[in-house]
């Protein structure tokens, strides 16, 4: 397994040398977009639109758009000379409560594991930050650009999150009717909160299984087979007032 990133972790003057993984590992489908005429392969082309032909990955520079038509042109040498230390160390500028960090912050996994030499240093952090059950948080460069990481005590070794900027989460009050004021009953809210209640169990994610794969998965085996493909949609089951669907969803549940 190939290693995302490879640098330190610091705080304090302690250095630890670390690898970082991807924590998670996509398994969806994946389909090839084909011409419905002829069953030809798509394929997207890098064009120019100025000389009108189609150029390799190592005739591509990087632009920046300064007015209509003028760039400042950036080579991958120009970009290496940008001078962050964050491509290979992430510094912990500090650590905090977890609940002080928000779920929409989080974008991205990755797990983190001691380099040769590092295992005692990281060992340490790990337990440090287990027994003080707090987070730490730093800037890392990867991937041509610098974000911000949390990195916190997981399983029996460290999982690195990728967080969002401020600046990059939307206002919510954009959105057409969010926090939309109604007028709820006492007793609506009574019978919800009694159902949200009867519905609370432990939390097992192993549970949830991505029944929309499955099912595509047997639709292309009974294409392969030739089978006649027949759907029986589900009837879903209506109420004539909220009262009534919070009243039977009760009972059903008890």
């Amino acid at each position: 397994m190939r290693a995302v990133w490879k640098g330190s972790i610091s705080f304090g003057l302690v250095s630890i040398p670390v690898k970082a993984y991807n924590a998670t590992n996509p398994k969806e489908v994946r389909f090839s977009l084909l011409h419905s005429k002829d069953g030809g392969k798509i394929r997207y082309r890098k064009f120019c639109e100025k000389c009108k032909e189609d150029v390799s990955d190592e005739e591509i520079v990087r632009g920046y758009e300064i007015a209509k038509n003028e760039y400042v042109i950036l080579t991958e040498e120009d970009l290496e000379k940008i001078p962050l230390k964050s491509v290979k160390s992430i510094e912990i500028k500090r650590f905090f409560d977890p609940i002080e960090l928000r779920e929409i912050y989080y974008s991205s996994f990755y797990y983190v594991v001691p380099d040769r030499g590092g295992e005692k240093a990281y060992a340490l952090l790990r337990e440090a930050m287990r027994a003080t059950n707090l987070m730490g948080i730093g800037k890392i460069g990867m991937r041509g650009r610098e974000g911000i990481v949390a990195l916190k005590w997981f399983n029996g070794g460290i999982v690195m999150a990728g967080l969002h900027y401020v600046d990059e989460i939307r206002n919510p009050k954009e959105i057409p009717n969010w926090g939309i004021d109604v007028e709820i009953s006492e007793e609506e809210l009574d019978l919800a909160k009694k159902l949200i209640m009867a519905m609370k169990k432990p939390l097992n994610l192993e549970e949830f299984r991505n029944e929309y794969k499955e099912a595509l998965l047997k639709l292309i085996d009974a294409k392969l087979a030739g089978r006649e493909i027949i759907t029986a949609a589900e009837e879903v089951p209506s109420a004539k007032s909220l009262m009534e669907a919070l009243k039977a969803s009760l009972e059903a549940v008890k």
